[in-house]
């Protein structure tokens, strides 16, 4: 898949029973859906090939180590092995909602609310979108901010 640009692909066989009926219900809407811009970024990604998909990744993992350890006060933390994504829990009886209001109006660093997610009272931040430079600024400033949620 193509984060952010919401295209992807899947393959299964006929004999995957269950899955393949449950495929069929949707199919019509995968080659509809996706933005001209998408359809043409995945062509992109699938003629250039893995290389640079690998050298992509690689360039991730300045922002995960400066997200885990700007998170690092929070009682537990889930996610930054895999995804782009790492999930952290707020104190007790913290609003994950109004957390994430004041990380942008006092910190200037915007994080989802973990009850978007399925997880109330965490929060979900990504470090996919910036470059690494600016990924460490904002960590930066999400530490200050956790570190005030936290204490």
């Amino acid at each position: 898949a193509l984060a952010g640009f919401r295209c992807g692909y899947l393959v299964t066989s006929k004999s995957n029973g269950k899955l393949y009926s449950q495929l069929l219900k949707v199919q019509d809407t995968i080659p509809i859906c996706p933005a001209r811009i998408s359809q043409v970024a995945a062509m992109g990604a699938l003629e250039v090939g893995r290389s640079w998909v690998i050298n992509k990744v690689s360039t991730l993992d300045v922002g995960r180590r400066a997200i885990l350890e700007a998170m690092a006060p929070m009682e537990c933390i889930m996610g930054g092995t895999g995804a782009m994504y790492v999930m952290g829990t707020l104190p007790d009886g913290m609003n994950d909602q109004e957390a994430a209001r004041r990380l942008v109006k006092e910190y200037g660093v915007a994080v989802i609310p973990g009850s978007y997610c399925g997880f109330p009272g965490w929060i979900r931040v990504c470090y996919s979108n910036l470059p690494p430079e600016k990924c460490k600024v904002a960590a930066s400033r999400l530490a200050d901010g956790i570190r005030d949620l936290c204490s």
